[in-house]
């Protein structure tokens, strides 16, 4: 792989990288109480400051790599759930949990050492997660068997700070597979 190509590759790696800290992010405002238990399916859009020119280059590049590196991309974005948006809309997540107020989402933040906060206002959860080399703030509205949020992050990434706004919307699936 040539040196150019390895430097988009990082790129989205670092995209993924914030995509996975949204995620843990996310599943912390699942704790609150007041939620309904059981299986969610959770689809969450992180689009990244200014990254919309690198998105659309990074989707160029996919398309002219030899189809054995496109395959190992591929299959390595589809292992995280994880799937660029066509025209450079973002990079969507989706991933189905169990949530229980009694049993948390055993995944609730990709780093160690981070301070989690959150709060319940109604149906609302507010939270904030604070780690070594990032931030993020948001909230999630539940709404019966529907729910949706947001969630804007900072994060260091090779010493340089990115932004990404992280929309979530989700649907109650039904009672936690036995």
């Amino acid at each position: 792989m040539n040196l150019k190509r390895r430097r988009k590759m990082k790129k989205i790696i670092s995209a993924l990288v914030v995509v996975s800290a949204g995620v843990g992010i996310f599943v912390v405002g699942l704790r609150a109480q007041g939620i309904k238990e059981g299986q969610w399916s959770m689809t969450m859009v992180t689009k990244m400051e200014g990254a919309s020119a690198e998105y659309a280059e990074a989707m160029k590049e996919m398309a002219n790599m030899p189809p054995e590196e496109a395959a190992m991309m591929q299959q390595m974005m589809g292992s995280m759930n994880i799937q660029m948006g066509a025209n450079a809309q973002g990079i969507t997540t989706t991933i189905t949990q169990c949530v229980s107020n009694d049993n948390p989402v055993p995944e609730a933040s990709s780093e160690e050492g981070c301070t989690e906060t959150h709060s319940m206002d109604g149906n609302v959860v507010h939270f904030e997660v604070v780690c070594k080399d990032s931030q993020s703030t948001g909230h999630v509205i539940y709404k019966d068997d529907t729910m949706e949020g947001e969630v804007k992050s900072t994060q260091m990434v090779d010493g340089q700070q990115t932004s990404a706004t992280i929309e979530i919307s989700g649907k109650y699936v039904g009672p936690c597979p036995q």
